[in-house]
């Protein structure tokens, strides 16, 4: 009898198989002229199975030989308004939902449910990717809008990100001269000095330990540095362990000022050297 044709009303073969590439239930290969569908219930086993080379394959079944290529369909434009192509994809940028992007020509947009994934993944590398989904084609260039900057106030980027030193809560370092990020406030801060993997910005896991703050500019202009007392101005005494202190007292070490403490805890101050000003305690 007649064997059955891919499409009477497209006509063609599509994409040749390939060994390990990801199949869906329903999509369909070519195996030289002739045509073969995944099988959704198996669909597992598509990538593994070469079409036709098992007998009674539960993966693929043959629908028929298919001649020449399937006509492309006309693709969809990225923004009717705005044409043009979004920044193209950095790894490791810091994406939220709705946040669009190009690989090559075509645009993907972030998806809000797994926005968490847009920085590490890219756009069309896996299929059924739940964190970017494929928008259209697009040519040229978007025009460029405004972007955030680090501090309305005090314009400029902070001190350069550096795995040499230790980051607490709250600080802010810049990435690449243009990009700020702060160290989360909660216990995840921690994570700030926790290896390269960590990093902001770059890093697979940046997202835990960094919060992106904005595009930044040049440097933040230096604050004034404050002073021991304003009525009499200059360093006290240097510490000395031998001397007794009292709650209010000031020292000096390492050209910085210290105060024992009017509390409880000014009892510490004569302690010993583990309680000395500038130590862990």
């Amino acid at each position: 009898m007649a064997s059955p044709t891919f499409d009477a009303n497209a006509i063609g073969c599509p994409d040749e198989y390939v060994p390990g590439a990801e199949y869906a239930g329903g999509e369909k290969v070519a195996v030289g002229n002739l045509l073969y569908e995944c099988t959704a219930e198996f669909a597992a086993f598509c990538p593994l199975r070469t079409p036709g080379e098992v007998p009674e394959d539960e993966a693929w079944v043959s629908v028929g030989p298919c001649t020449g290529t399937i006509a492309p369909t006309a693709g969809p434009t990225f923004d009717p308004d705005a044409p043009g192509c979004p920044p193209e994809f950095v790894a490791g940028t810091p994406y939220g939902g709705g946040d669009k992007v190009a690989v090559g020509t075509i645009v993907y947009e972030c998806s809000a449910a797994a926005s968490a994934h847009c920085p590490h993944r890219t756009p069309g590398e896996l299929a059924d990717d739940d964190a970017w989904t494929e928008v259209g084609p697009c040519t040229g260039t978007v025009g460029p809008t405004s972007s955030p900057t680090f501090d309305p106030d005090t314009p400029g980027c902070p001190d350069p990100y550096s795995p040499a030193i230790a980051y607490g809560k709250g600080d802010k370092v810049a990435v690449d001269g243009s990009r700020a990020y702060m160290c989360k406030r909660d216990d995840d801060a921690a994570f700030c000095n926790a290896g390269p993997r960590y990093a902001p910005g770059t890093g697979l896991y940046s997202d835990v330990a960094w919060v992106w703050l904005g595009s930044c500019v040049g440097t933040l202009a230096p604050t004034a540095a404050p002073t021991v007392d304003l009525e009499a101005p200059g360093c006290p005494e240097e510490y000395s362990s031998a001397a007794k202190y009292e709650g209010g007292d000031k020292v000096l070490v390492g050209g910085l000022v210290y105060v024992c403490k009017w509390d409880e805890y000014g009892a510490y101050c004569n302690a010993g050297p583990m309680f000395a000003p500038g130590g862990d305690n």
